[in-house]
């Protein structure tokens, strides 16, 4: 079933439409499931999965928050931020930031492999045909052309 885009009224306000889109696309298809399908972390689940705290700190990083501690203030209000991303409110700092303590070596090494894997079925790259062109990469960080 293809997904279908309308503008309609919303009780709560963004200030990031177009993260909240990318959400919203990401977790209705599991794209990043192989990036925590290996991830083992010994954490309490009352409200919110691991993997669901990584995610949420991966929109921290998105949203540019300068530190965890912003979320609280920045992200945490932003309801309908977090219904696209399918939670009804975003966590609180501080079980994000418990979320951060409790990585070691080991689920570091999980976690590198989870991105491993999801390169690799998701990469473009690695499916380039260089012998019909080359591959172009723009690596600079301003939208100009390199």
């Amino acid at each position: 079933m293809p997904t279908v885009m309308r503008l309609a009224d919303m009780p709560h306000e963004t200030s990031f439409a177009p993260l909240g889109v990318l959400g919203y696309c990401l977790t209705r298809t599991q794209f990043l499931a192989p990036v925590w399908a290996d991830l083992r972390l010994r954490l309490k689940a009352v409200d919110y999965t691991p993997q669901t705290k990584l995610l949420e700190l991966l929109v921290c990083i998105l949203t540019g928050c300068r530190a965890i501690a912003q979320v609280n203030t920045r992200l945490r209000p932003d309801i309908a931020l977090a219904r696209a991303w399918g939670q009804e409110q975003l966590a609180e700092q501080s079980t994000l930031t418990r979320t951060l303590d409790v990585f070691s070596d080991t689920t570091v090494a999980q976690l590198r492999h989870g991105v491993d894997v999801w390169f690799r079925q998701a990469s473009r790259a690695l499916r380039h045909d260089f012998a019909a062109d080359w591959l172009w990469l723009d690596i600079d960080l301003s939208p100009l052309p390199i």
